[in-house]
C-alpha cells in the first residue's frame, strides 16, 4: 500500500514538471515581447530635443527606441538600398524631400489632423499629412540699437507696414549705414508673397514657369536690387575650408557694419546660431518680427519626420509622434533649441516669443533641398539681377531650370539623390 502511495505520489510530481515546462514554452520572456523603433536624424546626437524621446523609451518597457544619424544627405532607405543598421520607421526629411517620396510611394500618411496641430504638419499636393516639422528656422529682422538711436529712427516692430520699412532703409541708405536684405530664393519668396500677393512656385511645389518669373516676381526681385545689399560691402572672413568668404551675418552686424538686416534665425547647416550667438553675445543687437502686418507669411527653412511605407512599426511611430506633440507650446520651445543646435534654455522673456512667433506663421522655403545645402542663395543669380541683367530674363532662365530638374526628380527619385550629390548649384 506505501509502495502503491510512494508510485502515486511520483507520478503526479512528473505530471506537474511537465505541465511547467509546457507553461514556460507558452509565454515568452520580456526581451521577445520588445519591440525595436528606430529614428534616423540628420545629424543626430546629445540634444534635448531627444529627451522626450527618451521618456517615451522608459515609460514603454516594451519598446526599444534607437536614434541613428543619416550617413548620407538622402537616406538610402528611400531608394530601396540598405543603410547602416535596422530600416528607420521614422526618417527626418525636407519638405521637398517628404513631396518627392511620397510622389514616389515611399512614405506613409500620417494621420494626425487635429486643429492645434495644424501648423505643425507638413502636407503633400493632394492635401495627405506626410510629416511632422522637427525644425523651423523662421527668418527674423536684426537691428542695431545704437544706430537707430543715433539717427532717431523709431525700432522695428511688429506693426511695421511696408512704407515704414521703405522709409527706414531709405534713410539709412541716405546716412550711409548698411541694410544686409540679400536676393536670394527664400527672401525673394517672402517678398513675392507678402508685398506682390504672387508665388514663385505653383501649389504643387515643383512647377516654377508662370510664378517664379511672374511679375509679381519680378516686382519682387526690382525691389530687393533697390534695397541693393552686395556682399562687397562686407569683409572678407576666413571661411572653414581656410578660404576668404564673405559671412556678413552676424559678424558685420556685431561689428557696427550693418544697421538692418532680415535673415534666419539660425543659420544651417554651418552650426552658427545666429539668434543664440546675436542677443547672447552683444545686447545693443535687437530683433523684431517681420514687417507687413499681422498677415505676413513667413518662409522658413524646415524639416519633419516622416514615416516610411515599409515600416513595420508604423503604429509605435505614430504613437511617438502624438507623444512628442501633446504639448504644443512645449513641443516648439524643443523644436526652437534643436533648430539652434543649442543645449541652452530659450527663457528670454521678450526674443523668445518672437522667434516662436515667426515659427507659427511659417510655410516651408520652396528651394531648400536638404540640409546639407550650402548655395541656396544662388550667387549667380543674384550677382546677375544686381550687375543690370535683365530680371525677367534671368528669372525666366531659372524657372526653365528648375521645372527640368523636377520634373526628372519626379520621374526618377534616384535622380533627386544624385542631384544632391554632384555639383549642381541647385541641389549643391
Amino acid at each position: 500500500m506505501k509502495t502503491r502511495l510512494m508510485y502515486t505520489l511520483l507520478i503526479f510530481i512528473m505530471i506537474l514538471l511537465q505541465a511547467c515546462e509546457s507553461s514556460n514554452e507558452l509565454i515568452p520572456d520580456d526581451k521577445g515581447l520588445t519591440r525595436k523603433l528606430t529614428i534616423e536624424f540628420f545629424g543626430a546626437g546629445d540634444k534635448p530635443f531627444y529627451e522626450n524621446i527618451r521618456r517615451f523609451d522608459e515609460e514603454r518597457s516594451d519598446v526599444e527606441v534607437e536614434i541613428k544619424s543619416q550617413a548620407t544627405e538622402f537616406t538610402p532607405w528611400l531608394l530601396d538600398k540598405k543603410g547602416a543598421g535596422d530600416p528607420p520607421d521614422l526618417i527626418e526629411l525636407t519638405p521637398n524631400q517628404m513631396k518627392l517620396a511620397f510622389h514616389h510611394g515611399k512614405l506613409e500618411p500620417i494621420s494626425m489632423e487635429q486643429p492645434h496641430l495644424r501648423d505643425l504638419l507638413i502636407t503633400s499636393p493632394e492635401g495627405y499629412v506626410i510629416g511632422v516639422k522637427t525644425k523651423i528656422n523662421p527668418l527674423i529682422v536684426y537691428y542695431n540699437m545704437d544706430t537707430f538711436l543715433e539717427l532717431g529712427l523709431e525700432a522695428p516692430s511688429g506693426d511695421w507696414d511696408w512704407a515704414m520699412l521703405d522709409n527706414t532703409i531709405t534713410a539709412l541708405k541716405a546716412a550711409g549705414k548698411n541694410v544686409y536684405i540679400m536676393l536670394s530664393p527664400t527672401i525673394l519668396e517672402w517678398v513675392t508673397i507678402n508685398r506682390y500677393g504672387g508665388r514663385i512656385v505653383d501649389t504643387s511645389g515643383t512647377v516654377f514657369s508662370e510664378h517664379l518669373n511672374s511679375e509679381e516676381a519680378v516686382q519682387a526681385a526690382e525691389w530687393l536690387k533697390w534695397v541693393g545689399t552686395r556682399e562687397e560691402d562686407y569683409r572678407l572672413r576666413d571661411g572653414m575650408t581656410n578660404e576668404k568668404t564673405y559671412s556678413p551675418m552676424p559678424y558685420d552686424l556685431f561689428e557696427g557694419n550693418m544697421a538692418l538686416a532680415i535673415d534666419f534665425a539660425n543659420r544651417l547647416p554651418s552650426g552658427i546660431s545666429n539668434f543664440e550667438a546675436i542677443i547672447r553675445r552683444n545686447d545693443r543687437i535687437g530683433i523684431a518680427p517681420l514687417p507687413g502686418g499681422s498677415d505676413v507669411v513667413n518662409v522658413a527653412h524646415t524639416a519633419g519626420l516622416s514615416i516610411p511605407s515599409y515600416s513595420e512599426n508604423k503604429d509605435l511611430a505614430m504613437e511617438l509622434l502624438r507623444y512628442l506633440t501633446e504639448d504644443t507650446e512645449g513641443y516648439y520651445k524643443d523644436i526652437l533649441s534643436y533648430t539652434a543646435n543649442s543645449t541652452i534654455e530659450f527663457n528670454d522673456s521678450v526674443r523668445t516669443p518672437i522667434v516662436i512667433q515667426e515659427m507659427k506663421r511659417s510655410v516651408p522655403t520652396s528651394l531648400f533641398m536638404h540640409e546639407g545645402q550650402i548655395l541656396s542663395d544662388f550667387f549667380w543669380m543674384r550677382r546677375a539681377i544686381m550687375d543690370g541683367q535683365s530680371i525677367s530674363a534671368t528669372l525666366e532662365h531659372k524657372a526653365q531650370e528648375l521645372d527640368t530638374l523636377f520634373h526628372s526628380f519626379k520621374e526618377d527619385l534616384e535622380s533627386y539623390s544624385n542631384c544632391i550629390k554632384s555639383a549642381n548649384r541647385i541641389c549643391h
